[in-house]
């Protein structure tokens, strides 16, 4: 407890209460950044594995019906993803899925240490409440015996 006072300079409860919710505010702005790199993750996603069937299938011959159902899909959602493109950029998708990933995971390591920060900041504020409001139980009755003297 005094560990985490200390190395967060907190000398009093209003500093604790600001400690925590600054805490509580990077947490939610890390929770706000990770929602369109994970759509984006997603999309590249099936970018990437939409050309990866259909690169597979392209000039192979004869096709099983199968292979042509996944070659014909491939190609309609590629088509529709390039706008007019013929170029597919599946390198440019593969860098950049890989930068969102590691900034994914270095966030997410961030998110779940301040966590574990949050939850013991937690525990030393209701502590911290706890003793506060026993010592103004145990100074109550000492007011209640000064005023009748």
């Amino acid at each position: 407890m005094l560990n985490f006072l200390q190395a967060n300079n907190i000398m009093d409860m209003s500093g604790l209460d600001e400690k925590f919710k600054s805490m509580i505010g990077e947490q939610l702005d890390i929770q706000h950044k990770l929602k369109p790199i994970d759509r984006r993750l997603g999309t590249l996603k099936k970018h990437i594995e939409q050309a990866d069937i259909y690169f597979k299938y392209k000039g192979k011959k004869p096709l099983t019906e199968a292979e042509q159902i996944l070659f014909t899909a491939a190609h309609d959602y590629l088509k529709g993803v390039m706008n007019g493109k013929t170029a597919l950029p599946v390198k440019a998708w593969k860098a950049e899925y890989a930068k969102l990933t590691a900034e994914r995971e270095t966030l997410n390591r961030r998110y779940l240490a301040l966590k574990g920060e949050v939850k013991e900041a937690e525990q030393i504020r209701k502590s911290v409440y706890s003793i506060l409001r026993q010592e103004q139980r145990e100074q109550q009755p000492r007011r209640a015996q000064d005023v009748e003297r």
